[in-house]
């Protein structure tokens, strides 16, 4: 008696601890992703102040600070203080990219175990595939946001050592901005319509039949994204165009370093894929019964 009793509550144990884990997991994605950002920005800052101190006028005056400090036989140290302040903003600038790219791996590693407890909850395919699409929604924010490819364009130079010349750090939105800011309006739109718009549209889309998987209006939704399915790489030649582009601008001279947002960006193009295949699948198998 005690048996019978107590074997209907195991499944519904399960079920707790999975949902249980999952937020937890989510969490844990949320945590990473934001760091990640936050990491990332920081790196972008750090660099962009290691980069002034590597221009071709910091480096003249650096150049006449050593002169200087050795005629002054060392009572005069504004050059070892610029040494010790480079070196501060290296060790700086190592950190942060360590960091981002711990938290990006994290957030990644963490997005099977996540997906995995999504599907225990009731052991369906659809709350996989739902997760998978919200997992794709915070990576697809942190990969418009974030830097996805840093540029410096340097020489070495005889007495002056390594000379940054020009650099540049570009994500997605900034180079939209950068765009409109110039008054190149339509390559703007262009980007921000592929970039952003049908990414969150077709996602939003296909979220809608979380709700009501049957519902006209889910249907409706999920036959749109079909039609713009055509689309569904655009946004990855895009991206792919700009980081061609910007390393290839350089003519030989340049030092492309790809950042944390493409990572990001590229995760939520395979997990927004994959969600949205499986729903789509999943939604026709029952049209079908």
């Amino acid at each position: 008696m005690d048996q019978t009793e107590t074997a209907p509550s195991s499944p519904s144990a399960v079920n707790r601890l999975s949902l249980t884990l999952f937020v937890l997991l989510l969490g844990g994605l949320l945590f990473c992703a934001w760091h990640a950002w936050q990491q990332a920005l920081a790196y972008e800052q750090t660099t962009l102040a290691l980069i002034d101190e590597l221009q071709a006028e910091t480096k003249i005056a650096s150049a006449v600070d050593k002169v200087i400090e050795m005629l002054s036989m060392g009572t005069y140290s504004g050059y070892s203080d610029q040494i010790n302040q480079l070196a501060e903003q290296k060790r700086l600038q190592e950190a942060y990219r360590h960091s981002a790219d711990l938290m990006s791996i994290g957030f990644f590693a963490l997005v099977p175990l996540a997906l995995l407890f999504a599907y225990l909850v009731r052991c369906d395919l659809g709350d996989m595939a739902y997760a998978a699409l919200l997992v794709a929604m915070i990576a697809l924010a942190v990969g418009l946001s974030a830097p996805i490819l840093s540029l410096a364009a340097s020489k070495e130079l005889p007495v002056l050592g390594e000379t940054v010349f020009q650099f540049q750090s570009k994500g997605v939105l900034s180079t939209i901005t950068a765009l409109q800011s110039v008054g190149n309006l339509w390559l703007a739109a262009i980007l921000f319509l592929f970039s952003v718009v049908i990414p969150v549209v077709k996602s939003l889309l296909v979220g809608m039949t979380f709700f009501a998987r049957t519902h006209h209006l889910s249907l409706k939704g999920l036959n749109l994204v079909r039609h713009i399915g055509k689309w569904s790489m655009a946004d990855v030649f895009v991206v792919a165009i700009l980081v061609a582009f910007f390393s290839s601008n350089g003519k030989g001279l340049t030092d492309a370093e790809v950042q944390a947002g493409l990572y990001f960006f590229a995760g939520y193009v395979v997990l927004s894929v994959l969600a949205t295949q499986l729903i789509d699948k999943l939604i026709g198998v029952k049209k079908s019964r």
